[in-house]
């Protein structure tokens, strides 16, 4: 029987600082916790030590806490499991600070373990000491500053502690946690004479093959009178609009429940590009694409919708809260419901009447079935698409096919050429406004695991990212990003250049990086204060473009990983056709200029419905 725990306590853990933190580790595990990003450092030794030795506990190993960071968020977001980021004391916690911004803003479970000084230590301002305990505090679900290890303070107590908090962390809607851990000297495997009784009780909890205390998930359920209701509008409504914003629930775990709601439904909808799902239907299906499309928007407000429900969180389109709050200031009784379980407001619009504070999940089913429960007595719900988009869709597609090398045509090939269930992260800021605007009449079915840093919408960490995405699956993923995204996180390649260096010949990693290169922030070229017209006025344009030359493939080289350079939409295609039947580890820069970007965006707003 396989061991659940450590196999050799008293000879591993013979100092206080190292017991305690192999109790820490344990219970972690035993909730849960199981994966386990470590930076290196001296005082986090024990917590190091305690992870290595724990048989159920995995490692993984960086260079750099915000890279680690970056890199423990990409797998948990992939992975749909808590991990754990550990690090020594002074300003290493520090970096994890736009990480743990992300998670609190997505509602991921990222755990933070910050080894510390001793509170005398602090108190005199010791080498590599700092107030650890307000650095994340505003970010996170939970704060707790751990006690030091001593005999006075019951294992017990902490043992209890760390399953609340973890329980309450793993619970929707979710958070990231810091855990700040004092650790005396001596850090190694050195002896120290310990009470007894606590070494006796610590090593009780430890061979326990559960969690000293469990904790059941339930899950809210909503009422049958609040889905009459919605029903009822749905059922009243002539001119409906449903949308499908991200989820705290991967795309495979709802997309069947999505195609029965939308069987019974037969409206007009949207899915964000987030879901996954944008790409499995086409607008002969109802789909309406992003509102960012301006003749979209045009037309969605001319059919003027009677009845909007918004399903999870806040979508990539800022013209989708422009409609409601349009919407809403034209008819202050005008219904618009938010189905989304979040502690936090996510109403950009100002415009959401009623909100039903449930994971949208749980209500799609329920929802599923209660319109089984009222076609089987003979009601069945009779509506139509709003807008037909199929000259559109065609003239935006014509466009794009006779484009040069730019954002659209990056997105477009991509959607249309990839194969296969993949693992796509899609980079802020033009990368995911691209995908998202992308638009197609015939459905795609396409099987993709999206994933995007929507919370707080940040350019960096992109490059760690990836690598925590490939780390948590272990199956073929694609990540885009822009040049400017790709510099800020240039550190993250020494953490690739490991996982390139592991490749065995005969098991080759299929991870492929798209960088668009147009030489610096082209996203604020497209924007009015990047006009032509206004470039005079606005000498100081370049302090938001960061303009540059660098020799992306030259770096990239550098580090021992391959690299190519495209320069054409032939060459791009090839590329990605060549990885579909061999996927492999490998960054692609795609060289275009802003002029060419500019000019098939300035084409695409010429359509008209």
């Amino acid at each position: 029987m396989m061991s659940h725990t450590y196999l050799n306590m008293n000879e591993d853990f013979q100092n206080p600082s190292t017991l305690w933190a192999a109790l820490i580790i344990d219970q972690l595990v035993k909730n849960g916790v199981r994966f386990f990003f470590c930076a290196p450092g001296m005082r986090n030794a024990p917590l190091l030590k305690a992870i290595e030795l724990h048989p159920d506990a995995k490692s993984f190993i960086g260079f750099d806490e915000r890279a680690q960071s970056f890199r423990a968020l990409g797998f948990i977001r992939t992975h749909s499991q808590a991990a754990a980021l550990v690090c020594t004391s002074g300003t290493a916690v520090a970096n994890f600070l736009p990480a743990v911004i992300e998670a609190e803003k997505s509602r991921i479970p990222l755990i933070v373990l910050s080894a510390d000084r001793p509170g005398e230590l602090n108190a005199i301002d010791a080498n590599q000491t700092i107030d650890q305990t307000e650095v994340l505090r505003d970010y996170c679900k939970h704060y707790w500053m751990c006690s030091e290890p001593q005999s006075d303070f019951p294992p017990r107590a902490l043992s209890g502690k760390l399953s609340q908090l973890t329980h309450s962390t793993l619970s929707s809607p979710k958070g990231p946690m810091h855990i700040n851990i004092p650790l005396r000297e001596p850090l190694d495997h050195s002896p120290v004479a310990m009470d007894q009784k606590w070494k006796d009780e610590i090593f009780h909890i430890l061979k326990k093959e559960r969690a000293s205390l469990e904790n059941a998930l339930l899950e809210k359920r909503i009422p049958k009178a609040e889905l009459s209701e919605l029903y009822q509008a749905l059922e009243n409504s002539q001119r409906p609009f449903i949308i499908f914003g991200p989820m705290d629930e991967e795309a495979s775990l709802w997309e069947e429940d999505l195609g029965e709601f939308l069987e019974s439904y037969k409206g007009s909808f949207s899915c964000d590009v987030t879901t996954g799902l944008k790409y499995k239907y086409g607008s002969e299906k109802g789909l309406i694409p992003t509102l960012d499309h301006p003749e979209v928007l045009a037309e969605l407000e001319r059919t003027n919708p009677d009845l909007i429900i918004h399903f999870g969180h806040r979508l990539t389109s800022k013209h989708y809260y422009k409609f409601l709050e349009r919407r809403i200031y034209s008819d202050p009784e005008a219904k618009i419901f938010h189905i989304c379980d979040s502690h936090q407001h996510e109403d950009p619009g100002l415009a959401f009447q009623r909100r039903w504070n449930i994971l949208p999940t749980t209500a799609l089913r329920a929802i599923n079935h209660f319109l089984k429960e009222r076609k089987d007595a003979g009601h069945t719900l009779k509506l139509r698409p709003l807008l037909n988009l199929e000259e559109m869709i065609q003239k935006k597609t014509d466009i794009i096919n006779n484009s040069p090398l730019s954002y659209p045509v990056l997105t477009k090939i991509a959607v249309e050429n990839l194969e296969g269930p993949l693992n796509i992260f899609m980079g802020n800021s033009t990368f995911i406004r691209s995908f998202d605007s992308y638009a197609t009449y015939k459905s795609l079915s396409k099987t993709w695991n999206i994933i995007a840093n929507r919370g707080a919408s940040g350019i960096e960490g992109h490059l760690a990212m990836s690598q925590g995405i490939y780390d948590a699956s272990q199956s073929p993923t694609v990540a885009f990003m822009g040049d400017v995204s790709f510099i800020h996180d240039l550190g993250s390649l020494a953490s690739l250049a490991v996982l390139s260096s592991s490749a065995e010949e005969e098991r080759e990693i299929p991870l492929l990086i798209i960088v668009a290169n147009n030489q610096g922030g082209g996203i604020f070229k497209l924007l009015p204060i990047g006009k032509e017209e206004n470039r005079e006025k606005n000498p100081y344009l370049s302090l938001l473009t960061t303009p540059h030359q660098l020799d992306i493939t030259a770096i990239v080289k550098a580090f021992g990983i391959e690299a190519k350079k495209v320069n054409s939409r032939e060459e791009y295609l090839q590329h990605l056709q060549q990885w579909n039947k061999k996927p492999k580890f490998m960054i692609l820069e795609c060289l275009f200029n802003d002029e060419d970007n500019i000019r098939t965006y300035d084409q695409l707003k010429t359509v008209k419905l």
